[in-house]
């Protein structure tokens, strides 16, 4: 709980410039496709693995994305247990973001 944030919320803290490292967790075909600006691709096998973990930023909120908000749920239930208290994820995934912020791009 509290942890779930809208695509809205995300385009207010990217606008706001806030200290905030988007992660997307998808597979590099699917972020081939659509993104969402300034998201670092890491796919959700790296974080379940542990090897994603280290590259992780301790000075920035980490917001995680995928397709619908599933993928990123399960990894931030993994940064949560390593200790990134303040890790979110966005409810709705890129499709929320295109449907509600983008809606010129393509969804799958």
């Amino acid at each position: 709980m509290g942890s779930t944030i809208t695509p809205r919320q995300l385009k207010e803290w990217i606008d706001a410039d806030e200290k905030i490292e988007i992660i997307d967790v998808r597979e590099p075909n699917e972020f081939e496709i659509v993104s969402i600006p300034g998201a670092r691709l890491i796919p959700k096998n790296e974080f379940l693995m542990g090897t994603a973990l280290e590259s992780m930023p301790q000075d920035k909120r980490i917001v995680l994305n995928c397709k619908t908000g599933v993928r990123s749920a399960e990894v931030l239930a993994v940064l949560k247990s390593a200790g990134f208290a303040d890790a979110v994820h966005v409810g709705g995934g890129v499709i929320g973001w295109v449907n509600q912020i983008e809606p010129e791009k393509p969804i799958y």
